[in-house]
């Protein structure tokens, strides 16, 4: 997908939200995940996650390829706890 980092970082900013109170480890892996796309959006505007990770040289890169993977994890760790609450539910 082509998502600028800037809106990437508003995802998470919504999820860290979302799930700052459910699960707080959590959420603030995601605030770090949105800091870090927001550091990224500053430094290189208009830049996807994918272009600034392989058009770039910086140490902001290494950042970058850390807060994707916290993110990606995050994200999983949260649908899997979410679904685990719906099955116990029933």
């Amino acid at each position: 997908m082509d998502i600028p980092l800037a809106f990437s970082a508003v995802f998470f900013l919504g999820l860290a939200a979302f799930e700052w109170r459910r699960l707080p480890l959590i959420g603030r892996i995601y605030l770090g995940v949105a800091t870090a796309f927001t550091l990224g959006a500053v430094a290189h505007p208009g830049m996807t996650i994918v272009h600034a990770l392989d058009h770039t040289n910086d140490g902001l890169t290494w950042v970058l390829a850390a807060a994707r993977v916290a993110g990606f994890t995050a994200v999983l760790v949260s649908a899997v706890t979410f679904l685990r609450g719906l099955a116990l539910r029933r």
